[in-house]
């Protein structure tokens, strides 16, 4: 261990930090300390970083943006590491984003060149690389649907990806699926010419449609994954519970929010966490909130969706450090 230490610090100097709290890193506020814990520049020094770690067995997770994770109150006995590469790259009508590129940087980037395709991840807080890993979306659209490669890192090399390699699936991709180990570096996204003032209007329309939908508190963005359906379970869902809006039928997708309402959960609180008064798939850090008291709340929301519904929640957030 002393050894790993060193090598790695020969390479990151002072920053390679220990016991380094993560919660000021996510956007719940919530998390114990990583063991260790990087800012990686470039790629470049994440490819002189991964050998080291590899031979050593030590665990690792890559940090985004901070969102659509819950971070352990023990923390992640390992090394974190955050991407401070953020270079965007425009040829024509693709944009070349490394992976540490916010989403709302690679929106107002294609926004100034009057190129449409990302408009539905305005003000989604979160990095590109984030995106791609867990295929991020909103308003029927993902990420997915502009990717036109991927660079990963892949047994001490670097890979270039086609959109039809990386598996991409609702909120899911082959990047994370259990076994994957490959570490996203950079993508390029594939967008089409549009009228500037037409992408600007929808920007702003989505920005104030978040701005109500989310509290003024710290989340990690939606909890729960929708339900996708056929068209023959939409219709047999709808028939057995008749008071499903119909506006929804359209979507094949059962909103998690709508079964975490229905079952009157609105407000619902323990500790610090508490369901959104807002939208009942988010759960805010009302103050003080610890991934206990998060953990727990998940659990009574499955548990009650699953006694009136008869469906099984499957969670949108990742796990870090349990």
């Amino acid at each position: 261990m002393p050894d790993v230490v060193q090598k790695l610090r020969n390479i990151l100097g002072e920053r390679l930090k220990e016991n380094e709290p993560l919660s000021p890193f996510t956007t719940f506020k919530i998390g114990g300390p990583a063991k260790y814990f990087c800012l990686v520049q470039n790629t470049d020094e994440l490819m002189r970083i991964m050998p080291i770690i590899e031979k050593s067995g030590w665990p690792f997770f890559i940090l985004g943006g901070g969102s659509n994770i819950l971070v352990s109150d023990n923390g992640f006995d390992g090394l974190v590491m955050k991407f401070d590469f953020n270079r965007i790259k425009n040829r024509g009508e693709t944009l070349e984003c490394e992976a540490g590129v916010f989403l709302s940087k690679a929106v107002g980037e294609a926004l100034s060149l009057g190129l449409s395709g990302l408009e539905w991840a305005a003000g989604i807080y979160g990095t590109v690389g984030g995106a791609i890993f867990g295929n991020a979306g909103a308003y029927s659209k993902s990420i997915s649907e502009v990717i036109s490669e991927v660079s990963v890192w892949r047994q001490n090399k670097i890979k270039i990806l086609k959109n039809k390699d990386c598996g991409f699936s609702y909120r899911e991709s082959v990047f994370s699926r259990e076994g994957n180990k490959d570490i996203i570096l950079s993508a390029t996204l594939k967008l089409m010419k549009g009228n500037r003032e037409k992408i600007k209007k929808e920007v702003k329309e989505i920005l104030a449609e978040r701005t109500k939908k989310f509290d003024n508190y710290s989340c990690a963005g939606s909890v729960f994954k929708n339900i996708v359906l056929n068209n023959e379970e939409m219709n047999n869902f709808r028939n057995k519970f008749p008071e499903f809006p119909e506006k929804f039928m359209a979507y094949k997708k059962v909103p998690a929010g709508w079964l975490i309402e229905e079952c009157g959960l609105k407000g619902k609180k323990i500790g610090g966490a508490q369901i959104s008064q807002n939208h009942a798939n988010i759960i805010v850090n009302a103050g003080g909130a610890t991934a206990e008291d998060v953990v727990m709340l998940i659990s009574i929301i499955k548990q009650k969706v699953r006694q009136k519904f008869n469906i099984q929640l499957m969670e949108e957030i990742r796990y870090v450090g349990f």
